[in-house]
């Protein structure tokens, strides 16, 4: 028998029994049965990746057995997620119970997404041994999420990133039980969604290379992301963070003028503006099938307040009219706008200080006016969410001081060759962190910071492009730290940093198949 690492999602305190590790397979196979379609599928894709196994579906007896249709009553001893649903089809129960008895395991769900949810569970937890034999810690967990809302915000503007790379991402997400993928797809920087309405939207880069998603290609993300129960968020970013839509089309200003030539926002009185944004709003609603589209509305810099306000009631009614939910960056409860069936995204919390001048002095005197306006958002933002509470508003939790993961490493690097990637990646703006400290949080502790009575949404962590150069620059950034949010946004049981770092210690070579490979190795 080999000796079990513990690696599994599943803090001690949700087992009701613990034991030594158990074969429940021989030969580098699993049988299975009683599981649906796709979810069969992912399982044994997941386990031939991460573990070289090939898992049969059969009728009747199986090494890994799937009940359905579980009363909810044996999961009474895990309270009901909490939180928005972001799903199409909202209200799955994904509690599940997961018994590893010697040469067998048995998933009990209410439904598919509870036990795909319990598999996800068995998965993280294998091992095989030189001679083939399948290994699971013996015991029964009975799990289910803390919140309903648990996601990543995946910028794909500051640098792009290919469909086979976000599938990757997606699956990485499945891993860690994640159920929402925002993609922020509109940004200065570029347009990532084909729009037939305005084509110059998706012209190619200074180097001709096409990067932006098809129609077909993005239809094909969200199918792969259903598959792994993640519904995908689309964000298109108005009225601020346009300057690529203005570049493409200069009659979108309406005759406005601007402050500065590259501080460029879209205006209520421009009629090109308004119709661009009823266009893209219509295009982005259409791409994906799940309740809600996030309407973007951070940092208006340059903007009257009464032109801000506005302009979100503008993209908040369309948003509406398409049928959705909106989602918005906290600046958009200045406007007043969301409701209590729509979220509002909190990102700019304490310790989030903005130092003016010391911005200044990275910057030409010509932009010092902006700064001014920047510093401005920054200062009044402590009014944001409870605006947004006593609007009846839920949160997204998405704090930058801990959610943000493009943040430094404050860590050393247990590799050498690794410091290089720690020097050149995060924002420098941001303080570096370490990944204990990035842990050492709590969301319903930091939605009473932001504002008593806080509803919470969910949790949702966030990777920004401006440092990224390839897909093995998001890895270093994403892991160790991916895990934990996950942890904090499933998890029912407070853990501490030791127990969670010594499980975490076993998921390497689980991101290394995923092919993950820079993952960030913290020298302590």
């Amino acid at each position: 028998m080999p000796e079990h690492t513990e690696r599994g999602l599943v803090p001690a305190a949700a087992l009701a029994q613990t034991g030594a590790a158990v074969r429940i397979g021989t030969g580098g196979r699993l049988t299975l049965s009683g599981a649906v379609p796709d979810t069969a599928d992912w399982f044994a894709w997941a386990a031939g990746r991460l573990h070289g196994l090939r898992v049969e579906p059969v009728h009747g007896e199986a090494d890994v057995a799937v009940r359905t249709g579980a009363d909810l009553s044996e999961f009474a001893s895990v309270a009901p997620a909490t939180g928005v649903d972001p799903r199409p089809e909202p209200g799955a129960d994904e509690r599940h119970r997961l018994e590893v008895a010697q040469g067998r395991v048995l998933v009990s769900s209410a439904g598919a997404e509870g036990a795909f949810r319990g598999l996800t569970s068995l998965v993280q937890t294998l091992s095989v041994d030189a001679d083939g034999n399948v290994w699971a810690p013996r015991g029964v967990v009975v799990d289910g999420p803390r919140y309903a809302w648990r996601s990543l915000s995946l910028d794909v503007v500051r640098h792009y990133f290919t469909p086979d790379e976000v599938r990757r991402v997606i699956d990485l997400m499945a891993l860690y039980k994640f159920n929402a993928l925002h993609l922020h797809l509109t940004d200065s920087e570029g347009w990532r969604l084909e729009s037939r309405a305005w084509p110059e939207l998706t012209r190619p880069g200074p180097d001709g290379v096409r990067e932006y998603y098809t129609r077909e290609e993005f239809a094909g993300l969200v199918a792969h992301a259903a598959r792994c129960h993640v519904t995908v968020v689309p964000e298109v970013d108005l009225p601020g963070h346009t300057r690529w839509a203005f570049d493409a089309y200069p009659e979108l200003a309406g005759g406005v003028e601007y402050p500065h030539p590259r501080l460029r926002y879209l205006h209520p009185g421009s009629e090109p503006a308004r119709r661009f944004a009823g266009d893209v709003i219509a295009e982005f609603a259409e791409a994906a099938p799940g309740p809600f589209l996030h309407l973007g509305g951070d940092e208006p810099f340059g903007m009257g307040h009464e032109d801000y306000v506005e302009f979100v009631r503008l993209t908040h009614r369309l948003v509406r009219e398409e049928g959705k939910r909106a989602v918005g960056w906290q600046e958009t409860a200045r406007a007043g706008a969301l409701g209590a069936d729509d979220v509002l995204q909190y990102w700019i919390g304490a310790p989030d200080e903005f130092d003016p001048e010391a911005v200044k002095r990275t910057v030409p005197e010509e932009f010092h006016p902006l700064v001014e306006q920047a510093a401005e958002t920054f200062r009044i933002s402590p009014g944001d969410v409870p605006a947004a509470t006593e609007r009846g508003v839920p949160v997204l939790l998405s704090p930058n001081s801990r959610l943000y993961l493009d943040r430094p490493y404050a860590d050393g690097c247990a590799d050498p060759a690794q410091e290089g990637d720690r020097d050149r990646l995060g924002l420098p703006a941001y303080p570096p962190i370490t990944v204990q400290d990035s842990f050492a949080w709590d969301p319903a502790e930091a939605a009473r910071e932001a504002a008593p009575g806080t509803v919470v949404a969910g949790v949702e962590a966030a990777i920004w492009g401006e440092s990224l150069t390839g897909f093995g620059d998001l890895a270093f950034l994403l892991l160790p730290r991916l895990p934990g949010v996950a942890e904090k946004a499933w998890s029912q049981y407070r853990t501490g940093w030791e127990d969670h770092r010594g499980r975490l210690a076993g998921h390497e070579p689980l991101w290394e198949a995923l092919g993950f490979d820079n993952h960030f190795r913290p020298a302590t």
